[in-house]
């Protein structure tokens, strides 16, 4: 998240989430007992600046990120794009480069004409980095295009690397059982949350009702006054776009 992004003229709350895609299985157990291990900082440069995001390793060798955090309506795509995986304080368990950057289709055009920060861009905001090689030594966590997971009384945690109150070195958590509503398309939101600049682009995480952990969203957007999160929910689009993108 390059700066706080505050939500305006919000349109109203549609209810119905449904299921909509299987859950794509996790890798390794031990992912699931420690989903920091796949979650990362994405360093890169967007015109003159640097700046700071999350990320998740969804499959071997691609990360899911937030589209905003690759490409600007007037600097174009980013630059130098480093993912730190597992990055606590000064180290981090590896860092690698991707060889090709995606953006989910319609987050462009919506961005250029409605402005980055308008629900509709927020819609299609979502990004994928794809490396050479496995990012997490083969190991990935399970996703699951499931909006019903993202309902008031499912655990879900939301993740990332703040940039705004802390230094952005240490992973941060937000937990919530209020649920996420839709607002358009696929971007939902939450007043019971607050995500830091730094977040945006890590993974919105919902515990299944067989104990199992799954990516159910991306952290796209917060505004402090008044308090909310927005995040891109998995849905069968971004279903779509991960299988076709990311390896």
């Amino acid at each position: 998240m390059k700066r706080l992004l505050s939500l305006v003229a919000l349109l109203a709350l549609h209810s119905g989430a449904r299921a909509v895609e299987y859950p794509e299985p996790t890798g390794p157990a031990a992912v699931q007992t420690m989903p920091g291990a796949t979650i990362g900082q994405l360093l890169f440069e967007s015109g003159r600046n640097f700046y700071s995001g999350s990320g998740t390793v969804i499959r071997p060798s691609s990360v899911l990120t937030a589209a905003h955090n690759l490409w600007d309506a007037d600097q174009g795509f980013s630059t130098d794009i480093a993912f730190r995986r597992g990055q606590y304080g000064a180290r981090a368990l590896a860092e690698h480069y991707p060889s090709r950057i995606y953006v989910l289709s319609g987050y462009r055009e919506n961005a250029r004409r409605h402005s980055g920060e308008s629900v509709r861009a927020f819609s299609f905001d979502l990004g994928a980095l794809v490396f050479r090689s496995a990012v997490a030594n083969g190991a990935s966590l399970g996703w699951w295009a499931n909006p019903a997971l993202l309902q008031p009384r499912v655990p879900t945690v939301a993740f990332g690397y703040g940039g705004e109150y802390h230094t952005g070195d240490d992973l941060l958590s937000v937990a919530t059982r209020s649920g996420y509503g839709r607002i358009f398309g696929g971007f939902y939101e939450s007043d019971a949350v607050y995500f830091e600049a730094g977040m945006s682009g890590g993974p919105v995480i919902s515990t299944a009702a067989d104990g199992k952990r799954y990516v159910t969203g991306v952290v796209v957007a917060s505004s402090s006054e008044p308090a909310s999160g927005g995040i891109r929910a998995l849905d069968a689009t971004a279903a779509s776009f991960i299988r076709r993108f990311m390896k």
